[in-house]
């Protein structure tokens, strides 16, 4: 039986945690005002890029409501 170390295995759970919080929107919008701009998108949910924001915008607000978010993500 092969062996991994544990470090590989606690990375790998800290990733899929970061994974995971990253796509939720509560989390993203780190001022808690309902909706997630480009800065808390990169800083909280790197798979967002910036063209996926700017296609989710649908009312071109710069700012994405929970609804925007979930399309983001969904890219």
């Amino acid at each position: 039986m092969k062996k991994t170390p544990l470090a590989v295995l606690l990375g790998a759970l800290f990733i899929s945690g970061s994974a995971l919080a990253a796509a939720d929107f509560s989390v993203v919008d780190a001022n808690a005002d309902g909706f997630v701009t480009a800065e808390e998108a990169a800083a909280g949910a790197p798979e967002i890029t910036a063209e996926s924001f700017k296609a989710a915008d649908a009312n071109g607000d710069g700012a994405l409501s929970a609804e925007e978010y979930a399309v983001a993500v969904a890219e």
